[in-house]
C-alpha cells in the first residue's frame, strides 16, 4: 500500500505542475481525482475480519482444512479437543461447562453466531472454562462468548486460561471471569489476541481470602515474577481489542514479557482503574503500545518493578491520552502488521455490530466472514454533525458546526500512515464556523477526527 501511495502521489504532482497555467485544468484535475479516491477508499480503510493472525501468534494455523464438526454440548466438545488429528470445531448454542482442563493440539474452535460457553459456578473449586494444558499448541479460538460467575478473589479460575504455543485468539467476547477473563502463563508463547472484548457485566463479589474486594481483573500475562516459558518471555500480540466498561486492572498486568498491543481501546469508568501494569520479573519485560486510544481509564501504565525486579521497558507511539515512555528503550515489533490510524480505533473498534467481540459471521460448513469488511473511513462512527469543506485544500479547511452541538471540540488531522500531525480545540457554540489554516502541511491524503465530547465524525481530505 505505502508504494501505491507513493507513486500515486507522484502522480498528482505531476499532473498539478505539468500545466499550472491552465486554471481549469486543475479543477478538472481535482475531480478526476476525488473519482480516483472513490474505487480506491479500500486502501485507507480498515478490515474488521482477519483470514489469518498477525503478529507473534502469526504462526497458529489450527486445524487447517480438516472437515468442519459441529457440537451442542460440553461432551462433544471435549471428546473433540481430545483427538490427536487436525480438527475444525463448530461450537453452536450455549454449553454449560465445568472447568475442563485440557492438552490440545492442531484445532480450531469457532463459535457459530451466538454461541456462549457458560461456567457460573463461583467457588474456587468449580470455577472456570477452559485450560490449555502445557504442551498444547497450534490453536485458533474464534467468535466464541466466554461467560463466567462474575469476579470474586478467592484463588479461583479464569474463563480461559492458557500454557500453549502458537494461539491465535479472535473476535472472542470474554465477560465475567471470576479469576480474570483470559490469562496466559507457564509455557504460553507466541499468542496473538485479536479484536477480542473484555467486559464485567456483574458486581464484583467482596471478601474473598484474596483480599481484593472489586477483583475484576481482566488479563494477566505470567503468574509470578519467576513464571514463564522456555525462552523466558511470553511474545504476545493485542490487536484491536477492547477493554471495555467494568474492567478494573490488569489489561494487561505481564511479567517476563514482550507485549505488542497494538490498536487498542480503552474505555471503563471504574474508579481506580489500571489498564497496563509491567513488572520486569526474571528475565525483563518490554511492551510497545502503538496507534492505542486511552479513552477512559484511570491509570495507563503502572511500574510493578519495585514488586516483580528486573527491569521494564515501555513506548507509546501514536496513541491516544498516552503518558510518557518508561525504562528501557523498546523498538517496534519487526514482523509485518496492518495498523488503523489512531482517529478510527475508537469508532471501528467499540462498534457493537462488527467490532471487537464475538461479531463475525459464521455458515453452518464453517466459512467465517463479516458484513463489515472495508468500511470506509468516511464512516460517521458516533454521529457528530457538521460539514467540512472543501476536499481538496490549498490552505483553508471549513468546518460548520450543526445547531445541536457545543463544547468543547478536538480537531485532529492524521497522515495516511497514523501519524498525528496537526491538532486544534476551540469551545464550539450550536451552528459555529471553524476555519483552519494547514497550509503548512505537505501535500497528501489526510484523516481528519472531529470530536465533542462522546461524538466525532472522522473523514478524508487531500492537501495539494
Amino acid at each position: 500500500m505505502k508504494l501505491f501511495l507513493f507513486f500515486y502521489i507522484c502522480a498528482i504532482d505531476y499532473i498539478y505542475y505539468l500545466k499550472p497555467q491552465e486554471p481549469h485544468f486543475k479543477m478538472k484535475t481535482k475531480l478526476i481525482l476525488l473519482a480516483f479516491l472513490l474505487p480506491c477508499s479500500f486502501l485507507f480503510a480498515q478490515n474488521y475480519y482477519m483470514s489469518a493472525p498477525e503478529g507473534f501468534g502469526a504462526a497458529a494455523t489450527g486445524g487447517g482444512n480438516a472437515t468442519p464438526v459441529t457440537v451442542t454440548t460440553l461432551a462433544e466438545l471435549t471428546a473433540k479437543l481430545k483427538l490427536t488429528t487436525p480438527q475444525v470445531i463448530l461450537v453452536s448454542g450455549t454449553i454449560n461447562c465445568t472447568y475442563t482442563s485440557l492438552q490440545v493440539n492442531d484445532k480450531t474452535i469457532i463459535g457459530l453466531p451466538g454461541a456462549r460457553l457458560v461456567n457460573l459456578d463461583q467457588t474456587a473449586a468449580g470455577s472456570g472454562i477452559l485450560s490449555l494444558k502445557p504442551a498444547s499448541n497450534n490453536i485458533i479460538i474464534r467468535n466464541l462468548i466466554f461467560e463466567g460467575p462474575g469476579a470474586y478473589d478467592v484463588d479461583g479460575r479464569d474463563n480461559l486460561t492458557s500454557e500453549a504455543t502458537n494461539l491465535w485468539v479472535d473476535h472472542c467476547e470474554f465477560q465475567d471471569g471470576m479469576d480474570g477473563n483470559f490469562d496466559n502463563k507457564g509455557a504460553a508463547d507466541n499468542v496473538t489476541v485479536s479484536w477480542c472484548k473484555f467486559i464485567y457485566l456483574k458486581a464484583p463479589k467482596a471478601g474473598g481470602s484474596g483480599g481484593a474486594d472489586d477483583h475484576r481483573f481482566s488479563d494477566l500475562v505470567g503468574s509470578s515474577k519467576t513464571d514463564a516459558p522456555s525462552d523466558g518471555h511470553y511474545s504476545i500480540t493485542f490487536k484491536n481489542c477492547y477493554w471495555a466498561e467494568g474492567c478494573r486492572e490488569r489489561m494487561p498486568r505481564a511479567r517476563n514479557a514482550e507485549l505488542h498491543i497494538l490498536n487498542c481501546y480503552y474505555n471503563t469508568s471504574v474508579s481506580g482503574s489500571l489498564a497496563i501494569g509491567l513488572g520486569g520479573g526474571s528475565n525483563n519485560t518490554t511492551c510497545y503500545v502503538e496507534g492505542t486510544d486511552f479513552a477512559k481509564i484511570g491509570t495507563p501504565f503502572k511500574n510493578y518493578v519495585s514488586t516483580d525486579g528486573g527491569t521494564i521497558g515501555i513506548a507509546f507511539s501514536d496513541c491516544l491520552n498516552a503518558p510518557a515512555d518508561s525504562g528501557t528503550s523498546v523498538t517496534k515489533p519487526s514482523y509485518t502488521y496492518s495498523v488503523l490510524p489512531i482517529g478510527n480505533v475508537a469508532g471501528f473498534v467499540s462498534n457493537a455490530t462488527c467490532g471487537a467481540g464475538a461479531t463475525l459471521q459464521v455458515t453452518a460448513q464453517g466459512v467465517v466472514s463479516t458484513s463489515c469488511n472495508n468500511l470506509g473511513l468516511n464512516d460517521n462512527v458516533n454521529n457528530l454533525e457538521l460539514k467540512y469543506y472543501p476536499s481538496v485544500i490549498n490552505r483553508l479547511l471549513n468546518i460548520d458546526f450543526s445547531s445541536s452541538d457545543n463544547g468543547l471540540a478536538e480537531v485532529d488531522l492524521y497522515s495516511s500512515n497514523g501519524a498525528k500531525v496537526y491538532s486544534h480545540t476551540k469551545n464550539i457554540a450550536p451552528d459555529e464556523k471553524l476555519q483552519l489554516n494547514i497550509g503548512n502541511l505537505s501535500k497528501g491524503i489526510y484523516i481528519c477526527k472531529v470530536q465533542i465530547e462522546n461524538k466525532s465524525k472522522t473523514f478524508k481530505l487531500v492537501k495539494n
